[in-house]
Formats: C-alpha cells, structure tokens, sequence
C-alpha cells in the first residue's frame, strides 16, 4: 500500500515536470517571436510612431509593443524562478495574467478602430462597435477574473523542475476564448461587409484584418481545445504565444497603414508639383 502511494506521488511529480517543460518551452518560444518582431520591425517604427505626432493610437501602439517586454518577462520568470513563496507565486501569477487581459483588449481595440476606419468614421457604426466591445469584454473578464480565483498553489520543493507549482481545477475560462473567437468573427464580418473600396490604403486594411484573423482564430481555437482535451495543467501551454502574436498582429497593422499613408502623402505630392 506504501509502495503503491510512493509511485502515484513520483507518477505526479513526472507528470508535472514535463507539463511545466512543454510550458516553458512554448513560453521561451512566445518571447523569442516578441524579440525578434520588434527587431524586425524597429527601423519602420521610428518614423512612423516614434517622430510622428502623439496620438489615440501612437499611445495604443506603443502599449501595445512594450508591456508585452514586462508581463512576458515575468511569464518567463515565473516559470523558471526557484523558491518563490506561493503567496509570491498568486501575486505574480495574478499580475501577469490581468496584463495580458488588458494587453488583448487593447489589441481588440486597435482592429475595432481599423473596423471603423473602413465604414468611414460613420457615427452609427462607431456606436455599435463600442456597444459591442464593451459589451464582449465584460463577458471575458467575468470568467476569467472566476477563473483567477480557482488557481492556488502549493509548496513543491524540486529545484529548477518546476518552478511555481500551480493548481487550476476550473475551465470556465475556455468562455474567454470562446467570446474572444466570436467577437474576431463579428468584427471580421463588419469589416468584409463594407469592403469594395479600391485604393492602396484599404487593400492593406483588408488584408492585414483577414491575416490577423486567421492567426487569431487558430491560436483561440487551440487554447480552447487545449483546455478542453487536455489536463488542466496545460491552461497555460499557449497563453504567452497568444498575448505575443495579439501584440505583433496590432502594431504590424498599425505600421502597414502609416507605411501605405505615407506612400499616399508621397505621391500626393510629386504629383502637385509635376502640375
């Protein structure tokens, strides 16, 4: 009977370390995207968001690009920390998950406002886009700040195997993903729905929106069934994957506008001064 105790503890404690090595992995790999897209794209971030004027959606931009270096860092971190306190893990756990929260809101916002960009600035449509964002992260937040209640944490001494060891009984956040799905998929459709406008600038609207929707849809899809099918150890396995290609996906499409602007303004005006 012992014996038999002995091996479901060490069965567990095997099965726990892999989990948490298939996380780290996936979250090492979510950070190494971060870093190399904002490489990659630094030299066109200069002049369109760093010497252009303060805007709504320069501020968006830049939230959008550098908190990511903070929650992801301490994503890492607290996979990889040894020792910590589990009020220590709670707090840091908390604090990471409600930033990434509010980063993917903050993503959401950004293509609504794309959305409205296409329909023109039309007052109606800027209403319901609203009504309909508020209204959609309100049914995100409540599961997953219920979620955030379940997670506990216990005391599992094994040096750099496992980090902060966590406990999630809940899947009530699979809502989230799923509202975020639907909500990609409604403000997907507005836009197809007003397309048909031939210059360059919507062309690159248009296709940024569906790009960043296929890659969005996917990876919440994959949350969603990672949820589901596996165990609930793996809640975490795609998160930081997720947050990091919201973060590249927004600010790729804000710099592929003023790129495409800026080619506008360009012609504009050698056409001008060939008249």
């Amino acid at each position: 009977m012992e014996t038999s105790i002995i091996a479901g503890v060490i069965q567990e404690l095997i099965t726990g370390v892999q989990v948490v090595g298939y996380i780290r992995g996936a979250t090492v790999a979510g950070f190494t995207v971060m870093i190399l897209d904002w490489l990659l794209t630094f030299e066109m971030e200069v002049p369109f968001i760093w010497q252009a004027p303060w805007t709504t959606m320069k501020v968006l931009y830049l939230l959008e690009r550098y908190v990511p270096f903070i929650d992801v860092t301490l994503a890492v971190f607290f996979l990889f920390a040894d020792g910590l306190p589990v009020e220590i893990c709670g707090i840091l756990y908390r604090c990471v998950a409600w930033m990434f929260f509010c980063r993917i809101a903050i993503a959401n916002l950004v293509f609504t406002l794309r959305t409205w960009i296409v329909w023109e600035k039309h007052p109606r449509v800027g209403l319901g886009l609203l009504i309909f964002y508020i209204s959609t992260w309100v049914v995100v937040a409540v599961p997953f700040g219920l979620y955030l209640q379940t997670v506990t944490f216990i005391d599992v001494t094994v040096p750099h195997l496992l980090g902060c060891a966590k406990q999630s009984p809940s899947t009530i956040f699979s809502i989230s993903f799923a509202a975020s799905m639907v909500y990609n998929t409604v403000i997907r459709a507005v836009s197809v729905f007003r397309s048909g406008a031939n210059s360059s600038l919507m062309r690159v609207i248009y296709r940024d929106g569906i790009l960043y929707y296929i890659y969005m849809f996917i990876i919440s899809f994959l949350n969603f069934l990672v949820i589901f099918k596996l165990s609930n150890e793996y809640v975490d396995l795609l998160l930081t994957m997720e947050r990091v290609l919201q973060s590249v996906l927004a600010c790729r499409v804000v710099l592929h506008i003023r790129q495409e602007g800026q080619k506008i303004t360009q012609i504009g005006i050698l056409l001008d001064t060939q008249t």
